[in-house]
């Protein structure tokens, strides 16, 4: 473990529980799909670089990333080697850097693909290229209907070459009937193309949510995100994954609270009974959200202890009644395990009425809350 330091509040990243992940994750698809490893929004919280350059060596197959920033530093780390599959559009004046670095863009239109080919025709090179057929999601790629069409013009231009078809499902963790049809809709798409003669050598479908609730769509390569980090997108969880990240503070100062009294801004909370309240070093500013006020809980001493009162921008207070030994220095866990007792991100999702995606990446990236790693692949 972290040994005691003296941070007020952090990021604990375990690379081991990151690499048994991807192990897992390869004996759940097999050998023979490829594995591109989603890195996007800094490596979901949990720091892009550290993560990207353990993930290299645990027998990823690539990346995949969000924006050209993110896919310039998977670059920058890795070097020329590494597959970079930039997610959504390209905006126009990225393109020849993208095409300069060998980055895999997405390809959803035909004037995209034209503009790709020109600058990689201008620069000497013959740029790989993934497309995207929107079966269902609503955002980038062809629609279905008219994909096999316009994808055929796509694979005739002479500067590209299409390394991949691939589709994103929007209700994988939820509604396996839709799911199914769009993975129909998706392999239908494909079919046309490889009838034309269009060759294909890549397709891939599978999110996280899928590569659990929908084997037949793993296909040639699997793009888990939230699985990676050991958090599961639907229920029941399984077991065979650890979560990487665990977020955490310390009490700052611990006072006696009389019947009557109220805590915090609003004074939306009263106390029925004398109380012994903690107050924590983190707030809203640290990522822990405004919306957990009065009901979230948090481990202090090893137990559960109740959120009182609105949580603050760089406070919050808790309910430490029947804990007399805690004290200020102490550790304050808002996700992750101390002693027997757990709180995951999915939990911080529920009480937030959010999900567990925007739990991790809202956690703030600033030197308020240092990311510490550990771990074989850390030293």
């Amino acid at each position: 473990m972290v040994p005691q330091s003296y941070y007020r509040c952090w990021v604990e990243v375990d690379l081991n529980a990151l690499r048994d992940n991807v192990a897992a994750l390869r004996r759940r698809i097999g050998a023979r799909p490829r594995l591109l490893a989603v890195v996007k929004a800094d490596a979901y919280g949990h720091g892009l670089t550290q993560v990207a350059g353990a993930l290299m060596q645990t027998g990823v197959d690539g990346f995949a990333v969000a924006n050209l920033a993110e896919a310039l530093a998977v670059r920058h780390l890795g070097g020329p080697g590494w597959p970079i599959l930039l997610f959504g559009a390209a905006l126009p004046f990225e393109v020849p850097k993208i095409v300069e670095q060998n980055i895999t863009p997405t390809i959803s239109t035909l004037e995209e693909a034209r503009l790709f080919d020109a600058e990689a025709r201008r620069q000497g090179r013959r740029l790989g290229v993934q497309v995207e057929v929107d079966t269902g999601m609503g955002r980038v790629g062809f629609w279905h209907e008219t994909a096999s069409g316009q994808i055929r013009q796509v694979a005739a231009l002479p500067h590209l070459h299409l390394d991949a078809l691939y589709t994103h499902f929007p209700v994988a963790d939820a509604n396996l009937t839709e799911t199914r049809r769009e993975l129909d809709l998706f392999l239908g798409v494909a079919a046309q193309l490889r009838a034309a003669g269009v060759a294909l050598p890549l397709l891939h479908a599978a999110n996280s949510a899928a590569l659990l609730n929908l084997p037949d769509a793993t296909l040639d390569m699997v793009r888990p995100g939230l699985l990676l980090y050991g958090i599961c997108p639907v229920a029941p969880r399984a077991p065979e994954f650890r979560p990487v990240l665990s977020f955490k503070a310390r009490v700052a100062f611990v006072k006696d609270v009389g019947a009557g009294r109220t805590i915090s801004y609003g004074q939306t909370f009263t106390a029925a009974q004398p109380m012994r309240i903690a107050t924590v070093a983190a707030g809203y500013a640290d990522g822990f959200s405004r919306h957990l006020s009065n009901h979230a809980e948090v481990l202090v001493g090893g137990r559960r202890c109740r959120i009182v009162g609105r949580v603050t921008m760089d406070q919050i207070m808790v309910d430490v009644t029947g804990l007399p030994h805690i004290q200020s220095g102490d550790e304050v866990v808002f996700i992750g395990r101390q002693g027997d007792a757990e709180v995951t991100a999915g939990e911080l999702a529920d009480w937030s009425g959010t999900i567990a995606w925007e739990v991790l990446c809202g956690i703030t990236k600033t030197a308020r809350v240092p990311r510490v790693y550990y771990g074989a692949a850390a030293a």
